[in-house]
């Protein structure tokens, strides 16, 4: 004794019906209710929709054993779920389908196949704005350190005009997925640690919505997809002093999707390119102004006797003179290879102050040419005289008692040619196959 016959009623079989009859039930009244294969009743009137919606439902519960068995017992009404608020039930179901793609059976959602919603519409979901689009800018540091304005041709997803995100040509609508019956969503058999479990995941011929558009009914100009690309130019202005990765927003410029509330933002995140001569240093926090770093190259005369003259022309095309006093003057300094000196103020722009430029400083030693050049005038002795004394020879008793001591020479060192040698490690010698492993410690 079965609690509702109304399935079997709509398929034309009894309750005690096998499997195999209710199977050749379904695909017999398919066939001749399905609405592509009619579009009127023999009578001329139009074709009921809702007859196949009702063959289809009634084969969803009836072809899965639990679900029948369900039925059997509790009918239609026995499936169905109850509980809290609606504002709590939309959370759920928010969450719910985020996390899987869908709410699970007996949590108030879509009902499943065949779990007593009769096959309908998808539930709407909440619009929202869609996700903003990211793309990348380039800027020199000249950009960087002054501002500017730009421009970005952007290629962006919009919602179709032509069929106003239907998919559809005027006149025709989609229709429920034949898939999914409309739920947006089947189900799949998952591996649960030792038990497999039934879980929802998203419809993939209708992409979870539920409604699919026919191909004969496709919208001309997005073939179906409800949404076209469309090409903009997208002008701006860049900050000074904005940092690497900061990002520009641009409200409404981004992707579109039909299922969304707004038009999503446009993010232009910035990206300092390299420069020849200056060098960005990161912020020391997100408000600070950024350093800038680049080397100071002096000669040895002016890094012993100081000097005066351009030493560079910067980012936003001033020039910059230093004067550095000489010896026995106010702060007078010898510069050393390595030393690093600032110019406070003369680095990036930001909110109104500026960062400093650090200077590397970098001693050019005199050349051959030069040196003969003296030794030619004779000024050779005299300038020995003005630097400062040569070190003095190690003491004897450095060296150990017996040992000689030799003359070398010092030569350029040479490139030595790549050899693809394999080196046993730890004997200064190449590892030879044919003499096997060089000599070590072996064990006992």
């Amino acid at each position: 004794m079965v609690a509702d016959t109304k399935l079997y009623d709509a398929l034309g079989v009894a309750p005690g019906a096998s499997d195999a009859e209710i199977k050749k039930a379904y695909r017999k009244l398919a066939l001749r209710h399905h609405p592509d294969k009619q579009s009127s009743t023999t009578d001329g009137a139009p074709a009921d929709p809702t007859r196949f919606q009702e063959i289809q439902h009634a084969w969803e519960v009836l072809s899965d054993p639990d679900q029948r068995a369900d039925y059997d017992e509790f009918g239609e009404k026995g499936s169905g779920g109850g509980g809290g608020g609606a504002g709590d039930e939309e959370m759920f179901h928010d969450f719910f389908a985020e996390m899987f793609g869908g709410v699970p059976p007996g949590f108030g959602g879509p009902p499943p196949p065949g779990g007593g919603g009769g096959g309908g519409r998808p539930r709407q979901k909440r619009k929202t704005q869609t996700p903003p689009s990211v793309v990348d800018l380039p800027l020199t540091l000249e950009e960087l350190y002054t501002g500017c304005a730009k421009h970005l041709a952007v290629e962006r997803t919009r919602t179709c005009a032509t069929c106003a995100g239907s998919g559809a040509k005027p006149g025709r609508q989609a229709k429920p997925c034949v898939k999914c019956s409309g739920q947006g969503q089947t189900f799949a058999m998952k591996q649960m640690g030792p038990y497999i479990q039934r879980v929802p995941i998203r419809c993939t011929l209708c992409e979870g919505r539920g409604l699919k558009v026919r191909d004969q009914d496709a919208c001309k100009k997005c073939k179906g997809a409800r949404t076209v690309r469309d090409k903009k130019r997208v002008d701006f202005h860049v900050e000074r002093g904005m940092h690497f990765g900061e990002t520009i927003v641009i409200s409404g410029e981004g992707d579109e999707s039909p299922d969304s509330s707004a038009p999503g933002d446009l993010h232009i995140t910035v990206r300092p390119l390299p420069h020849p001569t200056f060098v960005l240093v990161p912020p020391r926090s997100p408000s600070s102004p950024s350093d800038l770093s680049t080397t100071l190259s002096l000669t040895l005369s002016e890094s012993l006797l100081g000097f005066s003259r351009l030493i560079l022309v910067h980012l936003d095309g001033r020039g910059l003179r230093v004067a550095q006093p000489g010896p026995g003057q106010r702060g007078w300094r010898v510069l050393k290879g390595g030393d690093e000196v600032v110019v406070p103020g003369e680095g990036m722009w930001r909110a109104g102050r500026r960062g400093d430029l650090v200077l590397r400083v970098e001693v050019a030693m005199p050349d051959e040419q030069w040196a003969m050049g003296l030794a030619e005038r004779g000024g050779v002795e005299t300038l020995r005289g003005l630097l400062p004394p040569r070190r003095p020879d190690l003491a004897k008793v450095v060296v150990e008692e017996g040992k000689e001591t030799d003359e070398v020479e010092l030569e350029e060192k040479k490139e030595q040619p790549e050899e693809e040698e394999q080196w046993y490690h730890g004997t200064g010698r190449p590892y030879d196959e044919d003499e096997g492993a060089a000599p070590g410690c072996q064990q006992q």
